[in-house]
């Protein structure tokens, strides 16, 4: 069966078809496992491809991703929490400026409203 295969600079199969593509190069008798795992030399030779183990995160790095979820979480909850004060709370609020409403209507909504969105934990 003949491939057909875009190589990269370095000899890597970077994309390999059944159909032509402009730039590709036919390649005979090999598997698609066999190209994915191997690489082109200059010479025209074919070599088996070190793919290098995925180097675990450092504590530091855990930790800045750690902060960086919270930061993220802190500021969609700040979002949140802001457009349901102005929905609910806010209202209120200019109730009870007009005196239509009791001071407690507004404290309750705003306390409503932030139980509905609780800080996220710090890591």
């Amino acid at each position: 069966m003949t491939l057909h295969v875009l190589f990269t600079k370095d000899g890597i199969p970077g994309w390999i078809g059944s159909e032509p593509r402009e730039g590709s190069e036919p390649v005979e008798d090999m598997s698609i496992e066999f190209l994915a795992g191997h690489r082109r030399t200059p010479k025209g030779n074919w070599v088996a491809r070190v793919i290098a183990e995925p180097v675990p995160p450092t504590p530091e790095e855990i930790a800045a991703e750690a902060e960086a979820a919270y930061a993220a979480a802190l500021e969609a909850r700040d979002m949140a929490l802001r457009a349901a004060l102005a929905a609910e709370a806010d209202p209120q609020f200019f109730r009870w400026q007009r005196g239509e409403a009791d001071k407690e209507d507004w404290l309750a909504a705003v306390a409503g409203v932030k139980a509905r969105f609780p800080k996220p934990d710090k890591p």
